[in-house]
């Protein structure tokens, strides 16, 4: 064999190794798509009809992504995370859950009712569809809480103290550790019964009408 054969040899070996780990590298890309999209949809506690909805990507193209036959487009993956709250890079990693240890003076906190009342999140980011907060009164403060879209839900534990809740009329009051579930997409208040803080935590899901 001459040397521009043994050349042209190498050539095409070096081409098809080339290719082998292009194919390669995209395949385990594929594999970790399907499998971060589908974990972080179901630790989010949504169906693929509702991820669909809030990304605003045909559900087919999700279920494709998932079962790892997808090729999205970079602007397809931006989409999906902004729906989901993560970077795009999250969505081509292996997915591993994570703990995320935050501080009390770490948690975001925002005033209400001429500074009476304190809203502090309780997730380290947005989750669609879920808002999760503590409710902290001072003396006989009250807030009144804004009506959500048709169909939300709101779960409501006082934690510390006594606490009323109004809703539609009717006024529940609320010891430490009673629960109250209420729809969200009406005129609720809350008031703080007692001459000392009382504290209470909010969880929200959100109801997207579908199409």
């Amino acid at each position: 064999m001459n040397k521009d054969s043994l050349l042209e040899n190498d050539y095409l070996l070096t081409k098809m190794t080339i290719n082998c780990h292009h194919a390669d590298r995209m395949s385990e890309i594929s594999k970790n798509l399907s499998a971060s999209l589908e974990y972080l949809r179901k630790v989010r506690g949504l169906t693929q009809e509702q991820l669909a909805k809030i990304s605003g990507i045909p559900r087919t193209t999700l279920s494709h992504m998932e079962s790892g036959e997808g090729n999205p487009s970079l602007k397809t993956l931006s989409k999906l995370a902004s729906a989901l709250g993560v970077p795009y890079e999250e969505l081509l990693i292996t997915p591993k859950p994570s703990c995320l240890l935050i501080r009390k003076h770490e948690l975001k906190k925002h005033q209400w009712s001429q500074g009476q009342v304190n809203k502090v999140e309780l997730l380290p980011g947005p989750i669609p569809g879920l808002q999760f907060e503590r409710l902290e009164f001072r003396n006989f403060a009250m807030l009144v809480g804004t009506p959500h879209s048709k169909g939300t839900r709101e779960y409501f534990t006082c934690t510390k103290g006594r606490i009323s809740v109004t809703v539609g009329g009717d006024t529940y009051s609320l010891n430490t550790g009673d629960m109250l579930a209420f729809p969200g997409d009406c005129k609720h208040v809350y008031q703080n019964l007692e001459g000392m803080e009382s504290e209470g935590i909010s969880i929200v899901v959100l109801h997207y009408a579908s199409e």
